[in-house]
């Protein structure tokens, strides 16, 4: 290059990542992928070779493959943290299901459930989950979720009695 210092070309190319950022459909709120895209464009300044192509096509595939990579990068850690999540909750419910055992009250509506309604039961009673965050530890739909609930009350209202 013609000796252009790093400031010059960030200023010149700032449009050139939020061109690429839109492109890929990221939401950015945070700028972190914006700041992904600064690193590209400083190894697209720092590599750069004038013979093999012009700059702008350069750094344009420098960005975009370093936004790609940032955003399956994300995704993978997002799958370890749901699949961390799942193992927690599943963990919880065998603590929560031996102490619940003693309990005759949870063992008669146990019984009177389907193995899904029981789920609603420890979700969203017992634990105080949202419709959402049930549907997405079950990898079901919201209207799923609140079917089993539906058919939970129905079933315990018509075969518990309870004394107060």
């Amino acid at each position: 290059m013609n000796q252009e210092t790093f400031e010059d070309i960030l200023s010149t190319n700032i449009e050139r990542i939020h061109y690429h950022i839109h492109k890929l459909n990221i939401y950015d709120a945070t700028g972190e992928f914006f700041a992904e895209g600064q690193v590209a464009l400083w190894q697209a300044y720092l590599t750069y070779d004038q013979e093999k192509s012009s700059f702008s096509t350069y750094a344009n595939w420098k960005i975009r493959n370093a936004l790609v990579d940032y955003l399956r990068k994300q995704g993978r850690s997002q799958e370890k943290e749901e699949l961390y999540l799942r193992k927690v909750v599943v963990e919880e419910t065998y603590v929560m299901e031996d102490s619940l055992v003693d309990d005759d009250l949870w063992i008669q509506v146990k019984s009177l459930l389907s193995d899904n309604q029981w789920k609603w039961v420890q979700y969203f009673i017992i634990r105080d989950y949202s419709i959402e965050q049930i549907a997405a530890l079950e990898e079901v739909s919201k209207d799923a979720v609140k079917n089993w609930g539906r058919h939970a009350r129905n079933k315990l209202k018509a075969n518990l009695t309870l004394e107060l």
